[in-house]
């Protein structure tokens, strides 16, 4: 009985795992560089504009959150959630996006250079005028995706049709 507790105990920590002060700090000011934020719930917040550069904000949930014109430059988004988010002009320059759910997103003029993009949905996404280099796109989906005037440059690996 001991074992159980102390697996649910651990397993409950784990979830929890961002750090209360760099949600406030975010929640307060609107920006959070360098925060662990993995694991918070951020759906439907007001990031515009957010500084959210270096962030970890893996298995973060930004579904439904405004995020116009915010900086993810080189943030950790492994398994995150961003359905529904408007995210027009945001910089995903750097960035680690493996897993992360786009379904229905707002991507409008956002930057993906030198993303690490593994296993992305971008399904009915809206990526015009998106820029993509140096991405490999060949195990991510664009099912119903716009791609108006999107950017492939000559490095991206994977290009959808």
């Amino acid at each position: 009985m001991k074992i159980v507790f102390v697996a649910v105990l651990i397993w409950g920590t784990l979830l929890s795992a961002f750090d209360a002060k760099d949600l406030q700090q975010l929640k307060e000011d609107g920006d959070c560089a360098l925060c662990d934020l993995s694991y918070a719930d951020l759906s439907g917040l007001d990031l515009v504009m957010a500084d959210l550069r270096d962030a970890n904000l893996s298995h973060a949930n930004l579904s439904n959150t405004h995020a116009h014109k915010a900086d993810f430059t080189n943030a950790d988004l492994s398994d995150a959630l961003f359905v529904d988010a408007n995210l027009k002009g945001a910089s995903f320059v750097g960035a680690i996006l493996k897993h992360v759910n786009f379904y229905e997103a707002k991507l409008w003029k956002v930057d993906f250079s030198r993303s690490k993009i593994e296993r992305c949905n971008f399904d009915e996404s809206a990526l015009g005028s998106a820029i993509f280099d140096k991405n490999d796109l060949r195990d991510s989906t664009f099912k119903g995706a716009i791609l108006y005037k999107t950017v492939f440059h000559k490095t991206v690996l994977g290009i959808p049709k």
